[in-house]
């Protein structure tokens, strides 16, 4: 062999047995260099990665305890095991739904899914890699760290597992395991049901939805509060006469908007919260949360469910607190209309708009006009898009008059509407024009109009309650009934 071929050989050993000799150091001593905040970093941690921790089933715990930011609770847990037979006679054992119990909360429902959250993190745990081996502790958040919980399984196993901080960069979440000093980055993910409080386990479902429509329909209906001023009671309108649904029946008999208070009946029997902030609640809680005085109180009876609401102000960014059964829920606004609108919004936008085929006569009196009308009408057939009744005859002052006139001149005597809110009454005044209805079943509804202030009159409704109306309704209805009578 040629002494240039053994020399180049002996070169390639070299080399090799070098680098062999290079990496093996390489990988064999930790490097123990560190970033600012004491940890190490990604180049510099153990590449261990998918270490197993813990390893269990959901259904192997029996019992949880944890100690967390939010307070400390205990859920004890039991999966039964069931023995059922095939139809071939086979007979084989079902694991069945776990069943929680939140100790020294029993009485109260729990949010379904909300203990699974923790059992699932504490049943089984896998990191992603080591990150230090406990001499640095305190660089990890385990001075204080954000959760300890402590498991124990059926087969007698335990665990405690400590939840430290969240790594830089989103980069998951450190944890320790039993007495192993090692710190390891876990998913974030997998550390949530342990940062949870007992109240996160409540149920937020207030009340219940209604089975039927029958359910569905309240017996008594009363929300007031400071908001309010004043206990509005609601009832159901009479359809024959009004086609609105419901009533104003405190502290004046009105009727309600349809809109308005439609929606506020839709979000009251059920509701859910955002989340439970307290149970079993004394008065300081009470104050704590804004409830000593209502911003708004719901008081309602249906068939099968009482409720008793009282709602604090809401807050600039939409949350509010509602006190019933002794729970202290959090809630979005938008979820009860009731707590935002008033009285006056409660209150139809029309003026009075009976149904025509309910009435028997009609009187307008007013500057230079006083007129009866008395009507025969029947409610529109069945089918009928317009649902436009059918006038049979229709007399003025005793004397017969064309219906079709009578018709167009009823849409615009029931075409008023409010344009503001409640007012004072006028006292001693005469009123400028007077509409009185007066229905098949003997019942009436008036309306008086007074001298208009900004171009806006006072009407009385039913002599009880004063909105306002434009003043060209009150000239309109005068110059039209006029008119007419001539």
């Amino acid at each position: 062999m040629k002494k240039t071929t053994k020399t180049l050989i002996i070169s390639i050993s070299s080399l090799a047995l070098l680098t062999g000799a290079f990496l093996g150091v390489h990988f064999l001593l930790p490097d123990q260099s560190e970033n600012e905040d004491g940890t190490s970093s990604d180049a510099e941690q153990s590449e261990h990665t998918h270490i197993s921790l813990i390893a269990h089933d959901p259904a192997d715990i029996t019992k949880m305890e944890v100690k967390n930011e939010k307070g400390e609770f205990t859920l004890l847990a039991e999966t039964p095991i069931a023995n059922v037979t095939n139809s071939a006679g086979e007979s084989s054992q079902v694991t069945e739904s776990t069943i929680y119990t939140l100790v020294g909360y029993e009485d109260k429902e729990m949010l379904q899914g909300s203990p699974d959250m923790v059992a699932t993190d504490a049943a089984a745990i896998t990191a992603e890699k080591i990150v230090n081996d406990g001499s640095a502790k305190s660089d990890f958040g385990f001075d204080e760290p954000r959760a300890v919980v402590k498991v124990e399984y059926k087969n007698g196993d335990k665990a405690t597992v400590t939840v430290g901080d969240e790594a830089p960069d989103n980069r998951g979440t450190y944890l320790m395991v039993n007495d192993d000093k090692n710190v390891y980055l876990v998913s974030s993910d997998s550390t949530d049901g342990f940062l949870i409080g007992a109240m996160n386990m409540m149920s937020n479902d207030i009340g219940k939805a209604a089975d039927d429509d029958d359910e569905n329909r309240f017996r008594k209906m009363v929300i007031g509060g400071t908001h309010y001023g004043t206990d509005v009671e609601f009832g159901y309108a009479d359809n024959d006469k009004y086609s609105e649904t419901y009533m104003i029946t405190s502290p004046d008999r009105l009727v309600a908007d349809e809109e308005t208070v439609t929606g506020m009946m839709n979000n009251i029997r059920s509701l859910t919260a955002y989340e439970v902030m307290a149970v079993d609640v004394d008065e300081a809680t009470i104050k704590e949360y804004g409830l000593e005085e209502p911003y708004v109180t719901v008081n309602a009876e249906y068939p099968d469910l009482t409720v008793d609401y009282k709602a604090s102000k809401p807050t600039t960014d939409g949350y509010f607190y509602l006190l019933t059964n002794d729970i202290i829920y959090k809630m979005t606004s938008d979820k009860a209309p009731w707590l935002l609108n008033n009285y006056e919004s409660c209150i139809s936008k029309n003026i009075l708009n009976p149904k025509l085929e309910s009435i028997s006569s009609i009187s307008v009196k007013g500057s230079g006009v006083d007129c009866k009308f008395e009507i025969t009408a029947e409610a529109a057939e069945e089918g009928d898009i317009d649902r436009t009744p059918e006038i049979k005859s229709v007399k003025l002052n005793g004397k017969d008059i064309d219906k079709d006139k009578f018709s167009s001149y009823f849409t615009e005597l029931t075409s008023a509407q409010k344009c503001s809110g409640v007012v004072d009454k006028p006292s001693g005044k005469e009123s400028l024009l007077r509409i009185e209805y007066n229905f098949k079943d003997g019942t009436q509804a008036t309306a008086d109009y007074f001298t208009a202030e900004n171009r806006k009159c006072p009407v009385v409704i039913n002599g009880t309650v004063a909105l306002t109306a434009y003043e060209s309704y009150v000239s309109k209805t005068i110059e039209e009934t006029k008119k007419l009578s001539e």
